[in-house]
């Protein structure tokens, strides 16, 4: 009892110091949590940044497509069907100032196998990363790598899924400002890379009496100015715009022979003008009509000429040695809009003509091509959807018979394609 008695007594006096010496430390709470918050300021998706007054949102996809290709242009070395995988993420931060609106946007895609043009060639066989747009926008002003402000057809729409069409779709570097003039009236001054314009860059050489001469694209010394004027009403928007584009030859080079190629010195002014009107259709959902239309010399690339089949340049070397500039016009209508709440429906046509002086000496070359496409996406699920398209594509050469290994001399061709894509969207 006594052995018992002084354990217990033992115990209570440990327990007595724990607790005097507990009471002299200093009292602590638990770290508050800052939970993420919803920011519906901007639509669903953002959320409040954790200790900032920033929205972000987040999403991405995935692209599954499967296509294939008939008609007479093409060759062997063509590929008749191709299969490529696409993943793409982006992020959209946006803050409310004192100044206004401050955006920054950014996406990169990566391609598991990426499809050259219409299919052709088999160019591109390895992985490929691809930065689509980053910009920063604060109150009027946009600058960084964004969609030209030539036209606004394919930044805004452009339904087809890989079908060619003939109108300015560039992603390009630039810095620009736009003003609300008010009644719905917007203007846009943009300053852009004029070597994110180009199309072509170097000619095959032509001899003449035994001396080469070629066309080489030369540095840029002014970038390219664009303005648009535009007006949005509930019923639709119309929009004008024009762009001033340097075309400057480069110095002599050696052909693949290793002789030398001659290249005149030339500095000159390209332009090109456009309009895009849209007719909205509240029959339908999301029922709309469209038309973009514009006219260039010099500046072919604001015709959407790097899309078409067979290849187009700014500038080339005629039979005489000189330098002579391609001039056309184009023109892409669409007409689209959901059929039910799941099915979606668009149908585009698109023509492009262009020509350069002088080709044959007092000739001319020129090159005509339009592409009709129409397709259909339903919604399986919300986030995922499987669409199909079908496009054909007819083309003629004037004036100048076509014979690069691939059209086998053929001054007209056809081409058909179609296929299937499954997306997700997050």
């Amino acid at each position: 009892m006594t052995i018992r008695s002084l354990l217990l007594g033992a115990s209570a006096g440990f327990a007595l110091i724990g607790a005097a010496q507990a009471a002299d430390l200093p009292m602590t709470k638990g770290e508050a949590v800052e939970y993420v918050k919803v920011c519906s300021a901007f639509g669903p998706g953002f959320f409040y940044i954790p200790g900032s007054d920033t929205c972000l949102k987040i999403g991405g996809e995935i692209r599954a497509d499967y296509r294939a290709f008939a008609g007479n242009g093409f060759s062997r070395n063509d590929d008749r069907s191709a299969f490529n995988t696409q993943a793409r993420i982006w992020f959209d931060a946006r803050t409310e100032t004192d100044w206004g609106l401050l955006r920054s946007y950014f996406q990169i895609n990566a391609d598991s196998h990426p499809i050259s043009n219409q299919g052709r060639g088999g160019i591109y066989n390895d992985n490929r990363f691809t930065i689509d747009k980053a910009f920063i926008q604060f109150g009027g002003l946009t600058a960084g790598y964004a969609h030209s402000f030539f036209g606004f057809y394919d930044n805004e729409y452009g339904d087809t899924i890989w079908a060619p069409y003939y109108a300015e779709q560039n992603t390009v570097n630039l810095i620009a400002y736009t003003a609300q003039l008010g009644g719905g009236f917007s203007a846009t001054l943009s300053i852009e890379d004029g070597r994110d314009h180009r199309v072509g860059g170097t000619s095959t050489p032509v001899d003449i009496n035994g001396t080469l001469y070629g066309y080489r694209e030369g540095g840029q010394q002014v970038p390219d100015v664009v303005a648009q004027l535009r007006w949005d009403q509930s019923w639709g928007s119309i929009a004008v715009q024009a762009a001033g584009h340097q075309s400057r030859s480069g110095t002599n080079y050696e052909d693949a022979d290793g002789n030398e190629v001659i290249v005149r010195r030339s500095n000159k002014y390209g332009y090109a003008v456009g309009a895009t009107g849209l007719i909205k259709i509240p029959a339908i959902d999301n029922g709309h009509f469209i038309v973009e239309g514009q006219y260039a010399n010099g500046a072919l690339d604001y015709l959407g000429a790097g899309a078409t089949w067979l290849a187009n340049s700014d500038s080339f070397v005629n039979s005489r040695g000189r330098i002579d500039r391609g001039k056309g016009w184009s023109i892409t209508a669409e007409l689209g809009g959901n059929i039910t709440p799941v099915l979606g429906a668009n149908l585009v046509g698109s023509y492009i003509d262009t020509q350069y002086d002088h080709y044959l000496g007092n000739g001319k070359y020129g090159l005509k091509e339009y592409t009709i496409a129409g397709n259909l996406t339903y919604t399986i699920v919300k986030g995922l959807t499987v669409a199909g398209e079908v496009a054909w594509t007819h083309g003629k050469v004037d004036d100048g018979i076509i014979d690069d290994g691939e059209l086998n001399g053929r001054s007209k061709y056809n081409v058909l394609q179609g296929g299937v894509r499954l997306k997700r969207t997050f």
